[in-house]
């Protein structure tokens, strides 16, 4: 007999309370009405009053805050508990990248013995982040975390104590594996897991109209929803026992991909009826009878609901003409996504919010497939089988990364053909670094290093923009762009180390990429003048984003003993910024204006590969199917 809910033990209401908050609420807007919350929990058998003191508990916790509506009650996520639920989200529905560098993260420390509990601090944190102790004061992760290792020192105050690098260990890789994680009890986890859940699959399955629907016939949406969140529930304790470790370090015996496959299905099949629940109370709730959008699915973060729930059209009466009421509308859109709310593709918006954000995101998408041409013209020529191997998979992640943005870009309205299309053919414009010619291994080097970083800096920032779709595809797109930095710098400190010939070859490339690089963030424009701030596309200013760059990038270039073609270029420590030469601007212009030979020849060689399989386009499509040969 498969186990029912009531065969297992009830778990108490704070751990349930974070699952639904991460599960319906955060892909919701992060907002949901105390009535919605109560009647989601009732459907686990917790009562209003556990609901609302688990809801006091995360208050102090600074999870969630408190909304008074006169006689209602809402709860909006805190800036911190969005960022750790997110952090979650992405590990939970098996939306990370685990294509490894090869290379650790090693991080050591030492503190004195009255500074245990900060050392206690510190060691939850770094196995939450997906380290393994391999000794006394020394921790190890397959990953390069980013910005989130800086962030979670410095909340401990500790980044002064801490020492990390990054290195290749001589030997057995899956080895240093099982000494820093404890494995087998992971491996006994998913087991019980495993015996736990498959019987609720075959159940599900015989309820099924067939096996490859995905909702459950028989099973209310209630019922439905207490099923996924009690699903969802067992799968979030692997946060904390599984560090999520690339295939090459996992050992022969590994059920994590057995219990991966399981809850996807289970998943999906409760996925729906859920989602329509949590509509209906959500909408029951709120006093304009209007449910929030979401996502269809967490597990495709960028396909839409089928809904059309947005903010209400102001009728317009006696008083209000039908331009004030749309006014009137359009001022609540921007007072949402300045409150920090998120516009889902079915939210209603402003044409000009539709418009802008659509020729950010396309030029985004057409730069990632004209960013792959440069470095595909080297594979055959890089230097070794390794960075052959290198260039390859970073140019098929590229125009992965395009592939990913078209969708969605598509979902505001252009066909991601009519956009490549104009892509090929000279219509769509991209980023001005990918107009020049590559020389020489050294330009590799340039692009994987000043420009890769240039491009992360800009992509960091979107993971804050206010097109829910746009944030839960950069996510995965800036944890890949990470590792095609890491190549760069890579090849950056080989050439910078290597013969004088070598070295030569890459001063001469970063003189000439120099400026370019500059182009990339943009003239300096004021945020107020800037339609892309003022509708929360961007959020950060081009000097902004610029000035992080050359704080991040420059210092490593000068460590390398490079120098920089700008005589100006100084920090000064009392305004804070970097003072550099102002780029030619008009340089940039002209080069949009006029393609260079070096576009025109990619263009063509895209344009002709677009004819050459135009017959499998008309396949696909099912326009046409030609004759046998």
């Amino acid at each position: 007999m498969p186990e029912t809910r009531s065969d297992t033990a009830t778990p108490s209401a704070r751990p349930l309370l974070l699952s639904v908050l991460g599960d319906v609420v955060l892909p919701s807007g992060g907002r949901a009405w105390l009535g919605a919350l109560t009647a989601a929990m009732g459907t686990l058998d917790v009562s209003p009053q556990a609901v609302r003191q688990a809801l006091r508990r995360l208050v102090g916790q600074h999870i969630v805050e408190p909304e008074r509506h006169g006689r209602l009650a809402a709860y909006q996520l805190t800036a911190p508990g969005r960022r750790r639920l997110e952090e979650a989200a992405d590990r939970i529905y098996l939306r990370r990248s685990l294509v490894w560098d090869g290379r650790w993260r090693i991080l050591t420390y030492s503190f004195a013995e009255e500074n245990r509990s900060a050392r206690d601090a510190l060691r939850r944190e770094l196995e939450w982040l997906g380290y393994g102790a391999l000794g006394s004061g020394m921790w190890i992760c397959p990953w390069d975390l980013g910005t989130r290792l800086d962030t979670a020192l410095a909340k401990h105050g500790i980044t002064g104590q801490v020492e990390s690098f990054v290195s290749e260990l001589e030997g057995d890789d899956r080895g240093v594996a099982a000494r820093a994680y404890d494995l087998s009890e992971l491996r006994a986890a998913h087991q019980a897991f495993l015996e736990r859940f498959s019987p609720e699959l075959d159940e599900t399955a015989r309820s099924s109209s067939t096996l490859l629907d995905d909702t459950t016939d028989g099973l209310d949406d209630a019922e439905a929803f207490a099923r996924r969140i009690l699903l969802l529930h067992e799968w979030r304790k692997f946060l904390f026992l599984d560090p999520g470790l690339p295939q090459a370090l996992l050992p022969t015996d590994w059920l994590g991909d057995q219990a991966a496959e399981l809850f996807v299905e289970l998943y999906r099949r409760y996925d729906q009826p859920a989602w329509a629940f949590w509509d209906r109370v959500s909408a029951e709730a709120d006093p304009d009878g209007v449910a929030p959008s979401h996502p269809r699915s967490n597990l495709d973060p960028t396909s839409p609901s089928h809904r059309h729930e947005g903010p209400r059209a102001v009728a317009p009466d006696g008083r209000t003409t039908a331009a004030q009421a749309e006014e009137r509308r359009t001022e609540e859109f921007l007072e949402r996504i300045h409150g920090g709310s998120k516009v889902e593709a079915t939210d209603w918006m402003p044409d000009e919010y539709r418009r802008l954000n659509l020729r950010f995101i396309e030029m985004h998408a057409n730069s990632e497939i004209m960013g792959a041409l440069p470095e595909r013209e080297w594979i055959a020529r890089a230097p070794s089988l390794k960075r052959k191997r290198s260039l390859s998979a970073k140019v098929q992640d590229e125009v992965g990364h395009a592939h990913l943005i078209y969708r969605v870009a598509e979902t505001l309205g252009k066909p991601r053909q009519q956009m490549y299309e104009d892509l090929i053919f000279g219509r769509g414009k991209f980023h001005n670094v990918f107009h020049y010619p590559t020389h020489s291994w050294g330009d590799v080097a340039c692009i994987g290093f000043l420009v890769d970083g240039a491009a992360i800096v800009t992509q960091r920032a979107l993971l804050d923009t206010s097109y829910a779709p746009y944030v839960r595809v950069m996510r995965r797109v800036v944890a890949e762009e990470s590792l095609h930095y890491r190549h760069g710098e890579d090849v950056m400190l080989a050439l910078a180390g290597g013969t004088q010939e070598q070295f030569e070859m890459l001063q001469e490339a970063v003189t000439r990429w120099w400026t370019p690089t500059m182009h990339f963030f943009g003239t300096d424009v004021a945020a107020e003048d800037d339609p892309a701030i003022h509708w929360g596309i961007k959020t950060q200013t081009n000097e902004e984003a610029r000035q992080e760059w050359i704080n991040q990038y420059v210092p490593k270039l000068w460590d390398m003993g490079i120098e920089l073609p700008d005589p100006e270029l100084r920090y000064d420590p009392q305004e804070k910024v970097w003072h550099y030469t102002e780029p030619d601007w008009d340089e940039l212009k002209d080069l949009l204006r006029n393609p260079t030979p070096t576009v025109q020849t990619r263009l063509a060689w895209r344009q002709a590969i677009w004819k050459h399989h135009e017959w499998i386009h008309r396949i696909v499509t099912g326009d046409t199917v030609p004759a046998a040969a």
